[in-house]
């Protein structure tokens, strides 16, 4: 799953990444030392829950999103306004997280630049729908996706209590009481992780650039008999490749119990009836510290929990509107017995102000802040 951002990454080559690499590690065989300032990737994790950092991407310095669920060395993201003169685009099907998106791609060499490494590879440019008038954080405003495949590391860490990535000498070895190894699997140029869901073995890709719930599962069962705490929306349930998904009835549970390293955490979770694949995004991942080795081919995992993790409390929006075609529309709701109301309803006007292009977004930005529209007087059509 694809979801995109405008926001800026501060990251640049600093004390913190020369620290590590040149302190001790206590179960090495041999220690070891980097004297180049710049042996770390330092990235964000911004509000949306996307993971951000520094790249070149064939010659231009960019904030690029990493996500591991992209299955391409690298994907770069143009609407038609930013489409490069001449670059020719063809129809394709591709999966996304609607299983169907249809949109058209190219493919290109792209060169990566980081401040650990140089890589080279074959990357994919999509072109694909203009983001939403008062949306346009649903982009990154530079277009480019770093895949899995496109930081080319062999045997790495990502340090999400430091917000840090950096490769590990062979010569470490692995404390597997802190560092738990857990089932995995490469396969169609991702990775898959084999988390338990309220006992339930589920198998997930590895997916940084899916910030949207910690899990994006394929449930019918939950949907067709949902448990008294769940959250039932009908509507879009996010973005996928080629736009929203298609309107359908989903779950929001946000306290199931998810096993994987160490003690069992809670999590939230977002069951569907028709997903392309079972989603660990990056809510669920940056609950965990990683280490990941893909050395002679032979892919090994390992997870460190956090010693505490904030659950911060759900509070159901009992609607989500949308720009995306220009008028201001009711994307999902929230199914309680109180529906004002549909799916697909224009937003005309509130408080008595007719919506205009001039004050689309004020109000898209009002009706998305309250969560409770009961004190506004809204008319619909």
């Amino acid at each position: 799953m694809v979801m995109l951002s405008m926001v800026m990454a501060m990251t640049s080559c600093g004390t913190v990444g020369l620290l590590i690499h040149t302190a001790k590690i206590v179960n090495d065989i041999q220690s070891f030392s980097v004297n180049s300032a710049c042996d770390t990737i330092r990235f964000v994790v911004n509000k949306k829950n996307q993971m951000l950092l520094k790249a070149e991407i064939n010659g231009e310095m960019d904030t690029v999103m990493y996500d591991s669920g992209v299955n391409s060395f690298a994907l770069l993201m143009y609407t038609p306004s930013t489409k490069p003169e001449g670059m020719k685009f063809y129809n394709h099907r591709i999966s996304g997280a609607d299983k169907k998106s249809k949109v058209k791609v190219t493919t290109l060499p792209v060169t990566i630049k980081t401040d650990m490494v140089v890589a080279d590879g074959v990357g994919v440019a999509n072109l694909g729908p203009e983001p939403p008038v008062c949306q346009k954080e649903l982009s990154l405003s530079l277009r480019n996706i770093i895949g899995f495949q496109g930081l080319n590391l062999i045997r790495y860490k990502i340090d999400f209590t430091n917000n840090l990535m950096y490769e590990l000498p062979d010569s470490l070895i692995i404390d597997t009481t802190e560092f738990i190894p857990i089932k995995c699997e490469y396969k169609m140029n991702v990775l898959w992780v084999y988390p338990r869901i309220n006992g339930v073995e589920y198998e997930c890709i590895f997916d940084t650039g899916n910030g949207a719930a910690a899990f994006l599962l394929q449930d019918e069962e939950r949907i067709d008999s949902p448990r008294e705490e769940d959250y039932i929306f009908e509507g879009s349930y996010g973005q996928a490749v080629g736009g929203y998904t298609d309107k359908q009835t989903f779950v929001w549970a946000n306290q199931e119990r998810l096993s994987l390293a160490g003690a069992d955490k809670e999590t939230e979770v977002l069951y569907v009836k028709s997903v392309s694949s079972n989603n660990m995004g990056l809510r669920a991942i940056s609950k965990y510290d990683w280490i990941i080795s893909t050395r002679g081919g032979n892919l090994k995992m390992y997870a460190r929990p956090h010693s505490t993790d904030v659950v911060k409390p759900f509070e159901a929006p009992a609607y989500r509107v949308s720009t995306a075609d220009g008028t201001l529309k009711i994307l999902n709701r929230l199914i309680d017995g109180n529906e004002k109301y549909k799916v697909g309803d224009q937003i005309i006007s509130v408080n008595g102000e007719k919506i205009t292009e001039e004050n689309i977004c004020h109000y898209y930005d009002l009706l998305t802040e309250n969560k409770d529209w009961s004190g506004l007087e809204i008319l619909v059509k």
